[in-house]
This record gives structure tokens, sequence and C-alpha cells, in this order.
């Protein structure tokens, strides 16, 4: 869905019609709510954690707009947000200082994002399909931006990262031969796979292989709101209770999940990665669902 090029963003018709009109304001904090956005045409990945938003504050009785600011990394968001300068942003782990931020306890996509498939120029393809531990990847270089939130635990776990802190730029350094491969979610890989496919760009996605380990985005509130925390989890609850999470959900990545094919690949965990029960549980669930049996830390699922 397209945004519009304002700094306000406002819901599109499909999402509308998951909200129920809420009988009453509740307290909720700041409106409208300051959030990271991005033009989808080039950065796909924000759509859905903004539906979601949305979705969220309206099942827990607020009003859903939304203030979509532009041009954020993810280090200046969370810059911003200690400082109340942005309401919302994503996080991808759990343990943040309540003085940086109030993390929202719930997995945005139920896991999705530790599922990883891997982006590779065609001559790689071969070669990195026949993985068959993670551990063969280290002495090989990943792409990774600068300031995502897991890279140091990347790194101290001894894989190679060659680094860019603009997210557009690592398919042309990728193309460039900068490094060998990218590991990307199973939410992001297609849209990206296919935007370079309509540049006229040789990319490929490896077959028969995944990387799974417990990575997800959270909702992280700026300290000084938990009135707004506390009703985004209330609203996160109540669309899971009511099937619009898993409306939206499916909206989003059911075609993604179909084109991985995770039944029939490899899953290779990447062993010593930090453990996240609630991500774990959730990527568990999401699997089983698919018809994917879970897989033990440091087993692989041949």
């Amino acid at each position: 869905m397209p945004l519009p090029p304002k700094r306000r963003t406002v819901l599109g018709l499909g999402l509308a019609t998951l909200l129920a009109r809420p009988a009453q304001a509740q307290d909720c904090g700041p409106a409208p709510v300051s959030f990271p956005v991005a033009d989808p045409n080039a950065d796909p990945r924000r759509v859905f954690p903004l539906q979601l938003l949305q979705l969220a504050l309206g099942k827990a009785g607020c009003r859903a707009d939304v203030d979509g600011r532009h041009d954020y990394t993810q280090r200046r968001a969370l810059s911003q947000l200690r400082l109340g300068q942005l309401d919302v942003t994503l996080v991808g782990h759990r343990r943040l200082p309540a003085s940086d931020g109030l993390v929202v306890p719930v997995p945005i996509r139920q896991g999705l994002l530790g599922l990883r498939l891997l982006l590779c120029l065609p001559e790689q393809v071969e070669t990195l399909a026949r993985l068959r531990d993670a551990d063969q990847l280290k002495p090989l270089a990943m792409g990774y931006g600068v300031d995502w939130n897991d890279r140091p635990v990347f790194e101290q776990l001894g894989y190679r990262l060659v680094t860019t802190p603009i997210y557009a730029s690592l398919f042309p350094m990728l193309r460039a031969h900068r490094f060998d491969y990218l590991s990307r979610g199973v939410n992001e890989v297609w849209e990206e796979l296919d935007l370079a496919q309509r540049r006229g760009e040789q990319l490929s996605v490896v077959p028969g292989v995944a990387l799974s380990y417990p990575l997800d985005d959270y909702f992280v509130v700026r300290p000084d709101a938990p009135a707004l925390a506390e009703a985004l989890l209330r609203g996160l609850q109540q669309a899971r209770r009511d099937g619009s999470y898993r409306a939206l959900f499916d909206q989003h990545f059911s075609e993604a999940l179909r084109r991985s094919q995770l039944p029939l690949r490899r899953l290779l965990p990447v062993r010593d990665y930090p453990a996240d029960e609630l991500v774990q549980q959730a990527q568990q669930q999401l699997l089983a669902r698919l018809g994917v049996s879970a897989v033990p830390v440091g087993a692989v699922r041949s």
C-alpha cells in the first residue's frame, strides 16, 4: 500500500476494515503517534509495522492516527525516542533499559524475522545451497546494516560482516562483490528480490536452506509514555484474540511464506544466538502452522 509523500500517514481502506470504531476514547498518551515510516517502493519492510501499529491503537480504543516520520535509521530512531522526540519505534530485543524506552512484549511478526533466506549473486547459489551448518557461513562475508540491533551478536559469534549505514546500499554492494551474501527475513526477501528484478538486477534466493534464530521486532515506546505502551499491549492482545492480527499477518506474509517453501528447506540454527523465549514460542507456533517441525537448539532439520 503506497504511502503518501506527506509526514502524516493515513489508513488505507484494507486496514480500515480490520479496525472496529472504539465506543469511547481511552487514555492512550500522545496523539497522533509519531513513528518511522518509509516509501514502500524503496523499503517495503516498513508497511506491516505501520499498519499493525494502527490496528493495535484502534483495538485499544485509541485514535489510530500516525504521524509518519521519514529518513530514520534505527540508531536515530532510538536516540529520538530516548529524548521524547519520537513516540514509538521498533527494537529487535526486549532487554532495553526503561530509561531508553518501554518495550511492548509482543513479537510483531511471530518470529518470522528470524527465519532467514540467503540472497546472493547467481554464481554463488550452488555453493551456498550445499550448506549443512550455519557455521559454514563464517568464512564468507555477509552484508549488514551498521546500526542493526544484533550486529554485535554476529560479530561476537565470528561472522564476517561488511556494514553500511544505508539499507538501500546493501544491494549494489552485493552486486559489486563487496560481500558474498545477505541474510534476509522471509518477510523481506521476496519483495527485495522482486524490486531488484524490476530494475534488471540479477540476484537469487538460495534454494533448499534457511537460517533460524530467535529474532523479531517489538514496538518500543518513549520512556515517559507508559499509557501508550499499555494501550499497545492491550490492543495487540485484543487483535490476536479477535483474529484481526492473523488477517493482517496473512495479508502481508502468506505469499512470502508460500514462495519460501519452508517445509522443503534445511533449517540451520545459528548457534549461541541469544535466547528470547517470547520469539521462540511464537516462531515454533508459526512453524507448526506451516507444517514444519521445530528445530532444537544446535540441531539441523533436514
